[in-house]
Order: structure tokens, then C-alpha cells, then sequence
């Protein structure tokens, strides 16, 4: 038997698309749950306007800029294509305004890997994990 106009890397970039729409609904869910984990400050405040960190953006609090923070990331290369060797879909929680994502995180309230364990199942089940 013969196959002609085979092209393996046109099944391989379709098998890629399907895994990274499965690996990208994970995340969302994921990123769901980790919203509702997340502790909520009550307190807001304007940044310093007096002291050696005066006007400097960081030092105001907003609260829920920590749950507000939480993200998925589809990582990509400097030409625009995705990672197909590594790591490429991620859900991030911070920025420079709530740096302090890991100091909560591992010192008070987890609550980005009590999503994921939460989540194990149901995101074994969106990428087809038995």
C-alpha cells in the first residue's frame, strides 16, 4: 500500500491546536478556582506621598488587586510562535503593583496550589488524562 500527498507535519501542527485549546481550558478553570481561593484585602490606601518611597506606584494597596492579578498566559517565542517543546500555557498570579502574590502564597492562605489540587480531576478530565 502506498500513501501519496502525506504530510505528517500538517497533522502534527492540527494535534498541537487541540492540545493547546485543552492544556488553555485547564488553565481558565484552574485560574476560577484560584479567584475564589485568593484572599481579599479590605484595606486601599493612595500611594506614599511622604518618606524615601514617596510617589512611587507600588506602595499603594488596592484591595482584591492580588484576585484581580490572577491569569492565564499562553507563553510564546520572539517570532510569535508557541513553545512546542516546553511549558506553554500558564496561570500567573501578581504584578509589580501586587508583588507580594508568593508572599501570601507560601506564608499565609495558599490558595494557587489548593486550586490546582482542587482542579486535579476535573483538568485531567479537559485533557483527556485516565
Amino acid at each position: 500500500m502506498r500513501v501519496e500527498n502525506w504530510n505528517p507535519n500538517k497533522m502534527d501542527e492540527t494535534f498541537e491546536n487541540v492540545a493547546i485549546e485543552r492544556l488553555v481550558k485547564a488553565a481558565e478553570l484552574i485560574k476560577i478556582t484560584a479567584r475564589r481561593k485568593c484572599p481579599v484585602g479590605t484595606i486601599s490606601r493612595p500611594m506614599y506621598r511622604t518618606g524615601p518611597y514617596a510617589g512611587q506606584y507600588w506602595t499603594a494597596r488596592d484591595a482584591g488587586a492580588l484576585k484581580r492579578s490572577i491569569r492565564v498566559v499562553r507563553k510564546k517565542t520572539k517570532s510569535g510562535k508557541a513553545l512546542t517543546k516546553k511549558r506553554n500555557v500558564r496561570v500567573y498570579a501578581g504584578t509589580k503593583k501586587a508583588f507580594y502574590a508568593q508572599v501570601v502564597e507560601y506564608s499565609s492562605k495558599p490558595f494557587m496550589r489548593t486550586a490546582m489540587a482542587q482542579s486535579l480531576d476535573r483538568v485531567k478530565r479537559i485533557i483527556g488524562v485516565k
